[in-house]
Order: C-alpha cells, then structure tokens, then sequence
C-alpha cells in the first residue's frame, strides 16, 4: 500500500529533537504507520539529536523500525566536526538540509516544524 500522506519532519534545534520525535509518533498513532511516510531532516544543531551516543537514540531507533526516515546535513556535520559514523546506521546524510526541505515541499510533502 502506497502512504496517503508524507511527512517532512524539520529539527534544527537540539532541543527540539524530542518535540519531532513526538510529532513523528503521533502522526503514526492518528493516520497508522501505513498511510504516512515521513522523513525527518536535521541541519544546523538538530544534527546533535541524532548522534548515536545521545539521550533520543531508543526512540528514534523504534521509529526507524516502523519506517521513518531520518537525514542529516553534510554542511552541518562538517562545521561540527561530525562525521556519518557518529549516528545510527539507518541515518543517512544529504548534502543541504535546507535543500532538501525546499526540495520535498516542492514534491508535494507536508512539512511540520516542531
């Protein structure tokens, strides 16, 4: 079944990693895990919310499971002295978070910024 509805799910802040966790977890509880696909991109310090090492990785791996996407800037782990081995295997990278945003809109995603 091909998802009625597709999430762009943007964390540029630390602390509001938590905050679009939650926001990934309730879409799934309101429209069930197959109607929506979602992709959360980070940039800028929400890139730091994603690392393996740090307080959201049980969370974000239980969504993983159930599909959601999870993408960071390569501009943003450059300036941080991060690098891809610093997250989940399941974290891919895109070379501009912000393109990526602008690009996903313009195919039609719904974006949410927690």
């Amino acid at each position: 079944m091909t998802p009625g509805y597709r999430a762009l799910i943007h964390a540029s802040e630390l602390g509001r990693v938590p905050v679009a966790l939650s926001n990934a977890e309730n879409l799934f509880a309101e429209l069930g895990v197959e109607a929506v696909e979602i992709r959360m991109v980070a940039y800028a310090d929400g890139v730091k919310g994603f690392c393996a090492d740090g307080p959201n990785t049980a969370f974000m791996d239980r969504l993983a499971e159930q599909g959601v996407q999870f993408v960071v800037c390569a501009n943003s782990l450059r300036s941080r002295n991060l690098v891809i081995e610093d997250f989940p295997d399941y974290v891919s990278t895109v070379p501009a978070g912000i393109a990526e945003l602008v690009v996903r809109q313009a195919e039609g995603w719904s974006y949410v910024r927690p």
